[in-house]
């Protein structure tokens, strides 16, 4: 045992001393700043769990992966008794047609074995991307669709890699060769342009689409060129400055975006459309009758999920054909995203851009009516169809060079989700581009040293 000194006994008495003069400074500042106090003790007590909880999951990463699989395995069971939607909820737009929503459903529809659809899969198809419309996220589907499936891609062949003779419209030697000179897909950037199709495509070839509701559009093109800053625009609300203001901008927005306008009818430009005509001249509304015939199904971004269940329906594909990665593509946050606008500038905007908007609410209402007519066994898809993207997100991104089976279902066969499908999931579509033309060069290559 220690032998207790007079020293001791002075630095004992200095210790409690330093204590109480602590303690009275603790108890002033808790009466006189009592907010401040908590904070500062919440986010020491915040910062003290986070590195523990830090140095338990840097210690413990593989026992962490392997609770988090063997959790997810068990939910499995449960999962198609309680599911409920766990994709982000697409707000519902200026449409009739309500968004789906999925109480519980038995199982017993599952249990049905499930039998290959009785019709060939549609394989030739022009898909038309739209800018600032989701089209990305649809492009991946397409061109994984086309790797998988050894199809061949026409691939940009000018200058910029992710379009064709982009504002104008595709002229003949703007994409690489292949063999045999007829493409099976065409998922880049383009003007719809029948012709270019028709010389280009096997004849079965069929058009589609995807659009977004043209309020939205608007804002998104505005966040994507800086249109703000470019238009002087008010910084709290830049879309209703522009709006209601539209005479003082139409004639500098009509040559700011490489001669074209990036704020009136830009999707129908896209699809082909003068952008700078109204709706209600006669030469647009017969081109609207012969667009809507040739090009039949647009997916709707605010219904993707729907879409994409209608788009395989339509193109006899499977399940796995369509799933896609939750990551948001080309995705950026702007403070105007839900600003509010007044009557006077929504009413400007349908007549700035009244041809995007014919076309969007006939896609629109085209859809529902795909669906309505698909009835409850199209709503069972669609759920199942949420549950397994969502599984595959979440496996790809706890466990992505793991292996998960499902089994089969009245919707799809028994399959398993490996490396390379997660590894495919999230590709570029640059990396597609490179693969994609690596094979179709090496194609022509063959033929060439075997006449």
């Amino acid at each position: 045992m220690r032998r207790l000194t007079w020293y001791s006994f002075v630095r004992l008495f200095h210790r409690i001393k330093d204590n109480l003069a602590l303690v009275t400074s603790f108890r002033h500042l808790w009466k006189t700043n009592r907010p401040l106090v908590v904070l500062v003790g919440g986010m020491a007590l915040l910062l003290a769990l986070y590195t523990y909880l830090l140095l338990i999951i840097e210690g413990n990463y593989k026992e962490r992966q392997k609770l988090l699989i063997a959790i997810r395995n068990m939910a499995d069971g449960a999962s198609l008794l309680n599911n409920q939607r766990t994709m982000h909820e697409h707000k519902e737009r200026s449409s009739n047609f309500p968004i789906i929503t999925m109480a519980p459903f038995p199982i017993d529809g599952d249990r049905i074995e499930w039998q290959p659809p009785d019709c060939e899969p549609r394989q030739n198809f022009a898909f038309v991307k739209v800018h600032k419309a989701g089209s990305t996220t649809a492009q991946s589907i397409f061109l994984r669709y086309g790797y998988v499936h050894n199809l061949t891609v026409m691939l940009p062949g000018g200058k910029n890699p992710a379009s064709f003779s982009w504002p104008n419209l595709p002229s003949p030697g703007d994409a690489y060769p292949v063999s045999g000179g007829v493409y099976n897909i065409l998922t880049h950037h383009a003007r719809y342009h029948p012709e270019t199709l028709r010389a280009r495509m096997p004849p079965d070839t069929i058009r589609l689409a995807i659009m977004r509701h043209p309020l939205d559009h608007l804002k998104s093109m505005f966040n994507f060129i800086h249109l703000n800053t470019k238009y002087n625009l008010d910084p709290m609300n830049p879309i209703q400055n522009f709006l209601e203001n539209l005479t003082d901008y139409a004639e500098i927005d009509s040559k700011f975006y490489d001669g074209r306008s990036p704020t009136r009818n830009f999707q129908s430009f896209v699809l082909g459309f003068d952008q700078m005509k109204d709706f209600g001249d006669e030469q647009i509304e017969q081109q609207f009758r012969d667009r809507t015939t040739e090009v039949p199904f647009v997916m709707i971004l605010e219904h993707l999920d729907e879409s994409l269940v209608v788009l395989k329906r339509l193109m006899c594909w499977v399940l796995t054909d369509i799933l896609y990665d939750w990551t948001a593509r080309n995705y950026r946050r702007f403070y105007y995203k839900s600003s509010s606008l007044s009557q006077l500038a929504i009413d400007n905007h349908h007549k700035w851009s009244s041809i995007d908007y014919a076309l969007y609410e006939h896609y629109n209402r085209t859809l529902w009516e795909e669906v309505r007519k698909g009835g409850k066994d199209f709503v069972l898809e669609l759920e199942h169809f949420r549950m397994m993207n969502s599984k595959v997100n979440e496996h790809c991104r706890i466990d992505p060079k793991g292996s998960r089976s499902f089994p089969a279902t009245k919707w799809n066969a028994a399959w398993a989700v490996d490396a390379q499908f997660c590894r495919q999931l999230r590709q570029e579509r640059f990396i597609w581009d490179w693969k994609l033309s690596m094979r179709q060069n090496e194609k022509i290559r063959r033929e060439r040293l075997n006449p």
